[in-house]
């Protein structure tokens, strides 16, 4: 009986050893260390107003249509108005206006923006009108039409086409720059 009982002890004597071995030993815990450079980014979105006629494109390339216009402002495009001033020759005229929505977005710059207007280089850019109401239109011109926006607030601007009585038919093209600037 004596052998049985040693047996026995030696037994639960080497599972305590072995289990206190196991208990002992620690797990390796994978650790990944990630790095960034966190850059400036901007960008000038351009959009459709709730009331404004289509705008689309993307990426710095938009577009918008006035459909078929005169001077005498007869049947304009969904959502483009019309504002007839009576005449002889170029001194009757139609300016046509839509609304439309800039919306400066930028990151990892502090500070607000502003939005410069300058005529790109469509053939037809002296009919065009930019303003912030459609009778605050004026003639497109070089200046700021902007000032000191935050990122994300989009800003409502009215733009158009001029079309006189001695305006000749067919397509028309003018072109718009939008240059934002963020400034702290």
């Amino acid at each position: 009986m004596t052998i049985t009982k040693l047996t026995y002890s030696f037994a639960l004597l080497a599972l305590f050893a072995f289990a206190g071995t196991t208990s002992a030993q620690t797990a390796s815990v994978p650790r990944l260390q990630m790095t960034a450079n966190v850059v400036s980014a901007m960008r000038l979105d351009i959009s459709q107003h709730a009331s404004g006629a289509a705008v689309s494109g993307s990426a710095g390339a938009f577009s918008i249509s006035f459909g078929d216009v005169n001077s005498l402002g007869i049947s304009p495009a969904a959502n483009v108005t019309a504002a007839v001033t009576p005449g002889a020759g170029a001194a009757g005229f139609a300016l046509y206006t839509t609304p439309i929505v800039l919306t400066p977005v930028y990151s990892g710059i502090t500070g607000s923006a502003n939005i410069a207007l300058t005529i790109g280089s469509g053939a037809n850019d002296a009919l065009a009108f930019e303003g912030d109401s459609p009778a605050g239109v004026t003639l497109a011109a070089a200046r700021v039409v902007i000032a000191s926006s935050l990122s994300d607030v989009p800003n409502t601007r009215y733009v158009g086409f001029k079309i006189s009585k001695l305006e000749t038919a067919g397509s028309k093209t003018a072109v718009l720059v939008y240059t934002m600037t963020v400034t702290p």
